[in-house]
C-alpha cells in the first residue's frame, strides 16, 4: 500500500513539474520558463537555440509546416537561394513563419538589418522580399530586374537605383502606365499592391 502511495504521489509531482513553471538558477519562476543568469565571471549564461547553416536548414524543409510556426534557429552562414529558406540573407537569427512557408530574419539581429541592400552589374536579378535597396550598374542591353510578388504585404517599398547607361527590364510590368524598364542614370520606387502579375506593383517616384 505504502508503494502505491509513494508511486502515486510521484506521478502528481511529476505532472506538476510538466504542466506548471520551470525555473534555472531560481526556486520561484515568474514565467513558463524563468533563467536566471549567475554573477560568475567564468560562467557563460545566454540560451542557444537551434544552430545552422542554410544548407542544413535547407535540407529541414519538409519538417517545417504549421506546427512550427514561429520557432527560433540561428543561422550560421549562408544565404537561401529557394524553397523556405529563399528569405535567408547572413548569420542572425531567423523565425519560421507558416502563413507564407518561409523563414524571416528577427529584427534587430544582423540578419535583418533596416537597410538590406543588393549591388547588380550587367546582370538578371530576382529580387528578394527582403531586399530595400537596389543599386543597378547597366552598360548591356536585355538584363531583367524581377520584383516578387511572395513572401511579402502590400505595402512593401523597393528602390532602384540605375546608374548605368543603359536602362534594364523590369517585370511584372507596373500598375501606372504599364513601365516594363528602369530608365539609365535613375531612381525609382515600387510599392508592391498585392496580387501577381502585371499591376501587383507601381512606381511612386523617380529622380
Amino acid at each position: 500500500m505504502k508503494k502505491k502511495l509513494f508511486l502515486m504521489a510521484g506521478g502528481l509531482m511529476f505532472s506538476a513539474v510538466v504542466h506548471g513553471q520551470v525555473g534555472v538558477n531560481t526556486q520561484t519562476p515568474k514565467s513558463t520558463l524563468d533563467i536566471v543568469g549567475t554573477l560568475g565571471a567564468n560562467t557563460a549564461d545566454g540560451v542557444l537555440v537551434p544552430r545552422y547553416t542554410v544548407t542544413e536548414l535547407a535540407a529541414k524543409d519538409a519538417a517545417y509546416g504549421s506546427d512550427q510556426n514561429g520557432v527560433l534557429v540561428f543561422i550560421s552562414s549562408g544565404t537561401g537561394v529557394s524553397g523556405k529558406t529563399s528569405n535567408i540573407t547572413g548569420s542572425g537569427f531567423y523565425y519560421y513563419d507558416n502563413s507564407t512557408s518561409k523563414w524571416f530574419g528577427v529584427g534587430g539581429s544582423s540578419a535583418s538589418s533596416f537597410v538590406k541592400t543588393a549591388e547588380i552589374v550587367d546582370d538578371n536579378y530576382t529580387v528578394k522580399p527582403t531586399d530595400d535597396f537596389i543599386q543597378v550598374t547597366m552598360t548591356v542591353p536585355d538584363k531583367t530586374l524581377t520584383l516578387p510578388t511572395s513572401g511579402i504585404s502590400p505595402g512593401k517599398i523597393i528602390y532602384v537605383s540605375n546608374i548605368g547607361g543603359v536602362a534594364m527590364k523590369i517585370q511584372p510590368p507596373t500598375r501606372n502606365q504599364g513601365r516594363t524598364v528602369i530608365e539609365e542614370k535613375n531612381t525609382m520606387g515600387y510599392i508592391y499592391l498585392g496580387g501577381t502579375g502585371a499591376g501587383s506593383w507601381d512606381r511612386i517616384t523617380g529622380y
